[in-house]
């Protein structure tokens, strides 16, 4: 049988309870996305966009800035992944059956824990501050989304698990 909502939440809860906090807040990842490569972003840019940050773990990471912020998953680091990971797939479990019309984020999710093909190097190092339970959370939370996420994140969901159910 599988997971249910409330489940998940409490798995994600537990295996990811007292995760070291970013220095990187999610609105300054949004300005590396649409400056880092310029290298555009200005001293004062970075400040503000920390100030505006209101967590201080990521349970406090909510809804509406991740809305805001859109799935930053693929630029971040190993600690950063770590961090922002639980908050995106405990939004992801509330909007799997959002369709991607609706919110792309959860496609995002499931894709930011799909090894790359290209770069898998790149993947091992994001996940490697994973400890055991968080990748077991990691691949129920992946069994969740092949069981509840709309048709477009399933397949990818399938793929993301048979990397995951090896690795946890």
């Amino acid at each position: 049988m599988g997971t249910n909502q409330q489940e998940a939440h409490k798995i994600i809860e537990s295996a990811f309870d007292g995760v070291p906090r970013s220095r990187t807040s999610l609105r300054q990842f949004v300005l590396t996305d649409q400056k880092g490569m310029a290298g555009t972003i200005t001293a004062e840019e970075w400040r503000v966009a920390g100030l505006l940050r209101a967590d201080t773990k990521w349970q406090e990471v909510s809804e509406l800035e991740i809305e805001h912020c859109g799935c930053l998953l693929a630029h971040m680091q190993a600690e950063e992944f770590r961090y922002y990971l639980p908050a995106y797939m405990r939004y992801s479990v509330e909007h799997a059956r959002d369709s991607i019309m609706e919110s792309m984020i959860p496609a995002f999710v499931v894709f930011g824990l799909t090894p790359s093909q290209r770069h898998p190097s790149y993947s091992v190092r994001q996940y490697s501050l994973l400890n055991p339970s968080q990748r077991t959370a990691v691949t129920l939370f992946l069994r969740f989304m092949v069981d509840h996420a709309d048709e477009y994140s399933v397949k990818d969901a399938k793929s993301a698990l048979a990397f995951w159910q090896v690795s946890a």
